[in-house]
């Protein structure tokens, strides 16, 4: 197979004039030997009615369902038949392995931080549910990793597979965009510390929105730009299959 893949991606000029400003697509080639795509908190969503406060507090846990049964399936042939490595980020970090908190604690601390967890989220009256609905969490089959493929619960053991494999360009799907694929261990803001490309698929992933952006998905809109401007490129579904699956031209004769 060719060690690279040409694909158009999507791009923001965040720069002056400003008459250039804005999303532009480029065909660009990819390294398909330093590539690998990260599968991040692909967690099966609840059923309807199943932990009803989980679903309250993370309302994204309602869209989810379509993604992975229609978009991940072909998106994770195509990758794996390439030969991309698919690294695995689930969030289930044993609480033994969870840190500490690193500043000293005192009782203001902790009221303040009950009240948010009363009034901010996830809110009194979902937090049994929410609780329960982690405790019993599994990976959607759609995103379960394969017998040979890795999994990593640190930006630091995540590090360290990529180096294994030299990798340099990760390519994220999974949940949210704007929250745990930026800001969770082994999202793209502590992987861009540590001098990695961090991309996504545009459909296989969504945002937590608000009440003021849900209607017309600007959370999610703002985070395919904050990724393309800071830490990579923006690809579509349908282009990147089409790239990692097209057949190689003969050789000449």
């Amino acid at each position: 197979m060719s060690s690279t893949f040409h694909c158009p991606v999507l791009t923001y000029q965040q720069f002056t004039p400003r008459d250039g400003n804005g999303w532009h697509e480029h065909a660009l080639d990819f390294s398909a030997t330093h590539t690998a795509v990260v599968v991040m908190h692909a967690w099966a969503p609840p059923a309807p009615g199943e932990h009803p406060g989980w679903q309250r507090a993370v309302p994204y846990l309602q869209e989810i369902g379509p993604v992975l049964r229609t978009l991940f399936p072909p998106l994770l042939s195509a990758v794996r038949s390439r030969g991309l490595p698919v690294f695995h980020v689930t969030g289930n970090v044993p609480p033994a392995d969870q840190p500490a908190p690193a500043v000293p604690v005192d009782p203001t601390w902790s009221q303040l931080r009950a009240f948010r967890e009363d009034k901010v989220f996830p809110g009194a009256m979902n937090q049994a549910d929410v609780a329960a609905g982690f405790e019993g969490r599994q990976l959607a089959a759609a995103a379960a990793p394969l017998p040979d493929e890795a999994t990593a619960e640190t930006s630091a053991t995540l590090h360290e597979l990529c180096q294994a494999r030299g990798i340099n360009h990760l390519i994220y799907i999974g949940f949210a965009l704007n929250w745990c694929l930026l800001m969770s261990p082994g999202g793209m803001v502590d992987m861009k510390r540590y001098g990695y490309l961090c991309s996504t698929v545009a459909e296989a992933t969504v945002a937590v929105e608000n009440a003021a952006t849900q209607s017309e998905r600007r959370e999610y809109h703002q985070a395919l730009w904050r990724v393309a401007v800071e830490f990579g490129f923006v690809f579509h579904q349908s282009d990147l299959i089409k790239a990692l699956t097209l057949p190689l031209p003969s050789s000449p004769s």
